[in-house]
């Protein structure tokens, strides 16, 4: 059983209808790690459904955090807002609404494409609006309590007087430099002090908490937020699960403080971009949006789900991007195979969850990314050849309309992946006319190998994988090494000793053409 399912099954054994939450801190630009929030909330939402249960999965902006540090891309200017609350700060470009749109909306709006369904809160709307009021009234008044619990957990114990909110500076607008040090009736009293990353502006004044003037501390603010929305599932980061996390002191306030058992958790490991951490602020990130642009909405969605949550994954647009999308392709040929076993079930299953809109009716007509990485060089923006090609060469049968949308699809992706991830040997220009310099350069058992090459390919067909091997029989037929023939191939038709794998880079080329260079370069 998929671990999405067996979270499934054991929130249903507590109840029907279920809450489950995701959630992020608008730092910078929304990255495919924080997709675990949003794609593991959806599948634990569409499991319970599948088991006839109700349940509903939130995304919750945590905007009313304080800018910490600048986030890339945006310039040092923005160094005056250090402290203020996302949600308070302008755009760094026209055409959003605040800072928040600006970093949100590509994340928001693809939440279509990748078949997520999730209803979008703001903290900062939740605030203004005072629905969290009851619950700030009661974190004050057992503000001892609280205390109490956190202080189990920390080397530097909170001192006594301390509150669990922040108010918002009327003077400055900063929220993370103020101190609250009383409350009485819908008021918190405060002074700004600065914190250490910058400094208080020094007023003192007092923040109507109903209002939105200010926000719970997040150890608080989470478990109370628990209890608002009735939460009952939440996906998050492995650090808030340490001992002592937030996760963990969340728990029991929530349990003794708000009298709401916490939510079952999902702590799940980051993603890494090429062996780095991705950091928002600090432009380490590959958003959803960049992902469409060279990769299918389904190939998220396996990334996430083919591994267990606490399972560490890296992603690597370069190279490894072609062997995630061949591991695809070869489950949904199992999928659609019916092969049965606990390994098959399981791949199954993973491939149910990776679909956008359910699975498809038949299986679909894959035309595999490495050899449509190659087509896209060879026929560039005609892209009606690279159908005609496509159809030659066995990947269309009698096409649907929906096998040639997914087939131009992945040509353009394709192409967009060359032009932005391909290491420079992938990359090409088929010459138009074979220079006399290379023809030089070819040995004698070289263009032995071309003109012999040429004759099988006058005889017939060949399909990517049939051509490669063709190439390494003729070669040894010749006593050659099979890549003292692939340098020839490369360079009489790009001029350069090496290339991408040489049968899907032959079968890309119309036949006739082929046939006819090599055979111009076989002559004396």
């Amino acid at each position: 059983m998929h671990w999405i399912d067996e979270v499934a099954e054991s929130l249903l054994s507590r109840g029907r209808e279920h809450v489950v939450a995701s959630g992020i801190s608008i730092s910078g630009h929304i990255h495919i790690g924080h997709s675990n929030d949003v794609f593991i909330a959806d599948g634990v939402r569409r499991a319970v459904e599948e088991r006839g249960g109700r349940a509903e999965a939130i995304w919750y902006a945590d905007d009313f955090d304080p800018l910490r540090r600048v986030p890339w891309p945006l310039p040092p200017s923005y160094q005056r807002y250090l402290g203020m609350p996302y949600a308070t700060l302008p755009s760094p470009e026209e055409g959003f609404e605040d800072f928040v749109d600006y970093f949100s909306r590509g994340f928001i709006a693809s939440f279509r494409e990748f078949g997520l369904r999730l209803k979008v809160m703001r903290g900062s709307q939740v605030y203004r609006s005072g629905r969290m009021a009851p619950l700030i009234r009661l974190s004050l008044e057992r503000a001892e309590e609280i205390r109490g619990i956190l202080n189990r957990y920390r080397d530097r114990p909170l001192p006594e007087g301390w509150l669990p909110y922040d108010p918002l500076c009327e003077n400055c607008g900063r929220i993370s430099t103020t101190r609250a040090y009383a409350w009485s009736g819908d008021y918190v009293k405060y002074v700004c002090e600065g914190c250490s990353y910058v400094g208080g502006c020094g007023h003192e004044g007092k923040a109507d908490y109903t209002k939105g003037e200010g926000k719970l501390t997040w150890r608080v603010e989470w478990p109370a937020r628990w209890k608002l929305l009735g939460v009952t599932c939440e996906p998050f980061g492995k650090d808030h699960a340490v001992r002592g996390g937030s996760y963990e002191t969340g728990k029991e306030i929530a349990e003794r403080v708000f009298g709401w058992q916490a939510p079952y958790p999902i702590p799940y490991e980051w993603v890494s971009l090429s062996g780095k951490r991705m950091s928002s602020s600090r432009g380490v990130v590959f958003t959803l949006s960049q992902w469409l642009s060279v990769a299918e909405p389904e190939l998220l969605r396996y990334f996430i789900f083919r591994s267990k949550a606490m399972k560490s994954k890296s992603f690597d647009p370069g190279l490894p991007l072609l062997d995630l999308y061949d591991e695809y392709d070869r489950v949904e040929e199992l999928y659609f195979s019916g092969g049965e076993g606990r390994r098959e079930e399981q791949l199954s299953r993973i491939y149910e969850l990776s679909q956008v809109e359910g699975v498809p009716a038949r299986k679909p007509q894959r035309v595999p990314f490495r050899f449509a990485a190659v087509l896209s060089q060879v026929v560039g923006e005609r892209e009606e050849r690279g159908l005609e090609i496509m159809r030659e060469r066995g990947f269309l049968v009698q096409p649907e309309e929906e096998d040639l949308r997914r087939a131009l699809g992945r040509l353009r992706r394709a192409r967009r992946w060359v032009e932005e991830y391909a290491p420079e040997w992938m990359r090409f220009r088929v010459l138009e006319v074979l220079p006399e310099e290379v023809r030089g350069r070819l040995t004698e058992v070289q263009r032995r190998a071309l003109s012999r090459l040429a004759a099988e390919l006058r005889e017939g067909e060949y399909d990517p994988l049939a051509l490669h091997n063709k190439v390494y029989e003729v070669a040894r037929g010749l006593g050659m090494d099979p890549p003292e023939l692939f340098r020839a191939l490369y360079l009489v038709f790009i001029g350069r000793e090496a290339g991408p794998r040489v049968g899907n880079f032959l079968s890309a080329m119309e036949r006739s053409f082929v046939v006819s260079r090599l055979t111009e370069a076989s002559r004396s």
